[in-house]
């Protein structure tokens, strides 16, 4: 005979699932969305704006192979960019330019940091157009956009978690969790083409009311459409959305008539400054093209052809002796080959160059594993996660190293941020079931011993991995 307050329970959960939508919405209040004048629903506040994009930007800086180092070249840029910036509608934001040391032409921003690639840089022929791309990152700033796709992606999560409370789940977890995958979101947000036609129209504003001529926005767009044709990495977040360039040129010149932009109240000097940004990227140009070698050598290693990897290393290096990425490269190169002390010397020279540059860390961790000298590869990996906290193979390293050491315990959390993120790796998921195994949580480990086979453990591990689920499951069933 079914109990009358069961069969009230999913009316009354669904009641309350539709109360605690409304409070959901209502506590996330509209804004008014200072380019458009009209207000939106958004969840992120600002404060939580400018974390998420600082919880970022380590990610950042090493998904694009570190950070590209000129004190001088950075002043000058970054100047540009504030002064883009306070002409934006929201200049009491704080505001960072950083460039990457990549060869990969890009440019974007996050909320508190627009970041340009070297590759980028050296494909610019003045001034005006790194204005013109600049102001396009900051107006995408500047009317939130980050913000509101986020807030979509959140209500979706939570519309979700509502459905799955009225069904008996908890709605508090499924808000954590959203919350948690927020700052890594962020990164891999696209806009909408809406959003990137307004980008379009207010970054050219932004930069004839820093001085500069807004036609080259319409350079920039069409260098950008010949580009188009090579998706490996030609602004692939700037391109992925963005409506075909010949309306996107319409789109511009239609601003710069509508605001009158070329008259002497906007545009200084001749709005270019061509000369003046020849002279300040000479160094940068030339150290482009020591890249090529590099460039060259990554892809060798990739495809396991070590020795040619470690030939193009060398010479990259005879190039340019002041880049730490050529000199990782020849570690790498070096490791690989199983010549560890010349990699270690590379690793070294690497950090001496850059002691931030994580690579250099991971590579000589490495080397310190093949060593067996796991204490002092714990301390490599360490730093390696604390400055790149995205990284798979320093938490990988570091998981490997207090496994090696004996204590499983600690281990856990390092594996299981890299398995998190690499799920073909049999001795990962092996190593994890042993530190389940050895620390009492036997549900998951026969879960890990499981995956590892499926990745194609092989050998005694094999074995030893299909004895313990057997004896795993044996003392489960009798829990």
């Amino acid at each position: 005979m079914r109990d009358e307050g069961q069969g009230s329970a999913v009316p009354g959960r669904r009641l309350m699932a539709a109360c605690l939508a409304s409070v959901l919405l209502v506590a996330a209040g509209c804004r008014v969305n200072p380019v458009t004048g009209r207000p939106e629903l958004v969840l992120i506040t600002q404060t939580r704006e400018l974390a998420m994009g600082h919880q970022a930007h380590p990610n950042v800086i090493f998904m694009y192979d570190g950070e590209y180092h000129d004190p001088e070249l950075n002043g000058y840029l970054g100047t540009i960019v504030m002064r883009l910036h306070a002409a934006s509608h929201r200049p009491e934001m704080p505001m960072e330019f950083t460039m990457l040391n990549t060869s990969v032409v890009n440019a974007f921003a996050t909320p508190g940091h627009v970041y340009a690639t070297r590759g980028f840089l050296a494909r610019l022929d003045n001034e005006a157009q790194f204005a013109a791309v600049m102001g396009h990152e900051l107006a995408h700033v500047a009317a939130g956009h980050s913000a509101k796709q986020l807030s979509t992606s959140l209500l979706t999560g939570l519309a979700l978690g509502v459905a799955d409370y009225a069904a008996g789940d908890t709605l508090a977890g499924r808000v954590a969790v959203g919350a948690g995958q927020a700052s890594v979101a962020l990164l891999g947000l696209s806009y909408s083409r809406e959003q990137e036609r307004q980008a379009d129209r207010v970054g050219a504003y932004y930069m004839a009311l820093g001085g500069w001529d807004p036609r080259q926005a319409i350079e920039v767009q069409q260098m950008l459409g010949e580009l188009a044709g090579d998706r490996e990495g030609v602004l692939d977040r700037y391109l992925s959305t963005h409506p075909p360039a010949a309306n996107r040129v319409g789109e511009i010149e239609d601003l710069i008539a509508e605001k009158g932009l070329l008259g002497r109240r906007y545009v200084q000097g001749d709005g270019v400054y061509a000369a003046r940004w020849e002279r300040r990227l000479k160094r940068l140009k030339d150290v482009n093209r020591a890249f090529e070698p590099y460039d060259r050598g990554t892809k060798l290693l990739a495809a396991s052809n070590f020795a040619q990897a470690l030939a193009a290393a060398d010479e990259a290096i005879g190039l340019r002796d002041d880049q730490a990425p050529f000199h990782r490269l020849k570690g790498d190169a070096l490791r690989r080959l199983n010549r560890l002390g010349e990699a270690k010397a590379a690793y070294g020279r690497a950090l001496a160059l850059d002691r931030r540059y994580v690579p250099g860390n991971v590579g000589l961790g490495m080397v310190l594993l093949m060593e067996g000298r796991h204490g002092d590869a714990e301390g490599q990996f360490l730093t390696a996660v604390r400055g790149y906290p995205g990284g798979a193979l320093g938490w990988y390293g570091l998981g490997t190293a207090r496994y090696n050491l004996g204590r499983y315990r600690d281990a856990v959390q390092p594996l299981e941020a890299a398995a998190s993120a690499i799920s073909n790796e049999p001795t990962l998921f092996y190593m994890l079931g042993i530190c389940y195994d050895r620390t009492g949580r036997s549900a998951d480990a026969v879960a890990s011993y499981e995956q590892a086979l499926k990745a194609g453990l092989t050998g005694s591990e094999a074995e030893q991995a299909r004895q313990r689920i057997s004896s795993l499951r044996s003392a489960l069933a009798l829990m």
